[in-house]
């Protein structure tokens, strides 16, 4: 056995609710085992929770435990809530079990989540040949205690293994408080040894384009890796390991410029308390006073491309009395594909379930709704217009919620399987759709916001009121579905089109609306356990799914991989 009899007996209790349906355990084990469909059908499926839950965890620790830790990770990349912590004293019994020798030296990789792919596989390489204790966070930061959580196992390590790949030096790098900058400047001050994994032949840019606490990165080589030359790369990797650690480098201190003749009183005493904290040794305290009064940064006051350029209004006596605010239309502040279809008032008949307990008809007004899903690469817009820190485009729920799990991007964001530009967004809650609808309306000066259940269903079926969008009778060439994953939000245009030509509203992602499954409420601030998607996804069979009539429901907490939304426009 991998692991203990009551390690097993704790696992099942623990794992048995998120087997808790047939679709959610093929979506687990496709994440865990995509690379191996065989152990995607190791135990039946058609099971009580309970008892597929026993047998695939029994199973599995008596006959792999390389693919019981693998499942057990899967979990905590995939899942919300406390899984990485509660799950990970079991993922090193069996890494200790695969791996019983003491490792010779220890590891830590330091990656952006967009090169998931590449570092996972060369991850597993190296574990399979050599002798190293190797740490990367697979699962992402779960709380804001970066002490506890990375600088530990940073400090721990013999060597820093550093990816570079084409989003490692992007325009977050300039952010103090960017997860990748503080691994490498630490490293740093550490002295610790870092080798350069150039992916696909790229390395850091010149020391003067990056900032002064992670200059020292600037302008290094490394070991480049190419597809065709990957095994060489890796066995050219695990010889120049020793040697690193053999030779590390001194320490890192950045340079202090001497403050400016004409300092005010203000920037003389602040400049003094830098002095000290960088005699004290505290660079992480004294990095903003430093780049404050050196001034060699700039603010990133411009986020995002899109912020408008205003120029203040001013009155007789040069006195500032308003700055406008220009509005763009949402076509132009999203890119393409976007296009509104116009939704005709009418009717739609809402089956009984959640907040209705019989079948009623209700008044749909007119209004517009975006032809397509939102997008990655639009969603990415309110991203860097600093969506994820701006409280005034959240619920009050949903920022405590994104506080609280330090969220600054969707789930799956770096995993290149689902982040494709013209992919739909997936992984994104109800409280993120929200606030990317709340940015969307002040940048745009329109009433943007998720649609109701009514408004999704009255454009979804058009007049007549087809079951599917495009008629009576199920056609699965006419969206995505029983798929692996998502597709282009243009794939199925002109296959699958509403009668009001919106395109997508059955299969590739369930589509969030606003209105509550159990009360029917439609403001932003009621506290809600579950909000209502419709649709169907691209991980469903059953034709019962994609009916424009079915109601589903989905925490307003979780970003799951088959869950995406789009937009309405309401008359102001």
């Amino acid at each position: 056995m991998c692991l203990p009899a009551e390690d097993i007996k704790r696992l099942i209790r623990w794992l048995t609710p998120l087997f808790s349906t047939v679709e959610r355990r093929k979506n687990i084990l496709l994440w865990a085992f995509w690379e191996d469909e065989r152990l995607q059908h190791r135990v039946n499926l058609n099971q009580s929770p309970i008892d597929y839950t026993q047998e695939l965890i029994t199973d599995l620790s008596r006959n792999d435990c390389a693919a019981l830790m693998a499942l057990l990770q899967a979990i905590q990349e995939r899942e919300e809530g406390d899984w990485i912590e509660r799950l990970q004293p079991y993922v090193e019994k069996l890494r200790q079990k695969l791996s019983p020798t003491q490792p010779k030296y220890k590891l830590f990789v330091s990656y952006r989540r967009k090169s998931w792919d590449f570092t996972h596989r060369l991850v597993a390489d190296l574990r399979a040949r050599i002798n190293a204790d190797i740490f990367i966070d697979f699962s992402g930061i779960h709380s804001s205690d970066f002490e506890a959580s990375i600088l530990h196992h940073l400090r721990e390590s013999d060597c820093v293994l550093l990816v570079v790949s084409e989003h490692t030096f992007d325009e977050r790098i300039h952010d103090p408080q960017d997860w990748m900058r503080r691994e490498i400047g630490e490293a740093l001050r550490l002295g610790k040894p870092i080798v350069l994994l150039a992916h696909e032949g790229r390395y850091p840019p010149h020391p003067d384009q990056l900032p002064l606490d992670i200059r020292a990165i600037g302008g290094r080589q490394g070991i480049e890796f190419y597809p065709r030359f990957y095994e060489a790369a890796v066995e050219k990797l695990i010889e120049f390991i020793p040697k690193a650690i053999a030779n590390p480098p001194a320490p890192y201190q950045p340079a202090i410029l001497p403050p400016e003749l004409s300092l005010d009183e203000e920037s003389a005493v602040l400049h003094r308390r830098l002095i000290m904290l960088c005699e004290v040794g505290d660079y992480r305290g004294a990095l903003p006073l430093l780049e404050h009064l050196a001034t060699l940064q700039a603010q990133r006051e411009e986020t995002l491309r899109l912020r408008p350029q205003v120029q203040p209004i001013y009155d007789e006596d040069t006195q500032v009395i308003s700055t406008p605010i220009v509005r763009r239309p949402v076509a132009q502040i999203l890119g393409q594909p976007f296009a509104w279809c116009g939704i005709q008032a009418g009717r739609v008949r809402l089956e009984r379930g959640g907040y209705l307990t019989h079948n009623t008809s209700r008044e749909v007004s007119s209004f517009k709704i975006a032809k397509y899903p939102v997008t990655n690469s639009q969603f990415e817009r309110f991203i860097r217009a600093n969506g994820y820190h701006e409280p005034r485009w959240w619920t009050s729920e949903g920022w405590r919620v994104r506080i609280e799990r330090a969220w600054s991007e969707p789930r799956f964001w770096y995993a290149e399987r689902w982040n494709k530009p013209d992919y739909p967004v997936v992984g994104v809650s109800w409280y993120e759709a929200v606030a990317f609808c709340r940015w969307l309306s002040e940048v745009s000066g329109e009433a943007i916001s998720l649609p109701t259940e009514r408004q999704w269903q009255r454009a979804a079926q058009g007049p007549r009121n087809f079951i599917y969008p495009w008629g009576d009778e199920f056609d699965p060439r006419r969206c995505n579905c029983r798929s692996d994953g998502t597709t282009p939000v243009t794939k199925y245009e002109g296959l699958g089109d509403s009668p009001f030509g919106v395109v997508d509203m059955c299969g590739n992602v369930w589509e969030l609306c606003l209105t509550d499954y159990q009360t029917g409420d439609e403001t932003l601030e009621c506290l809600s356990t579950g909000r209502i998607r419709r649709g169907g996804s691209w991980a469903n069979a059953q034709p019962e799914s994609f009916r424009a009539t079915k109601r589903d429901t989905a925490h307003p907490a979780y970003g799951l991989e088959f869950i995406g939304f789009r937009i309405v426009c309401n008359e102001s």
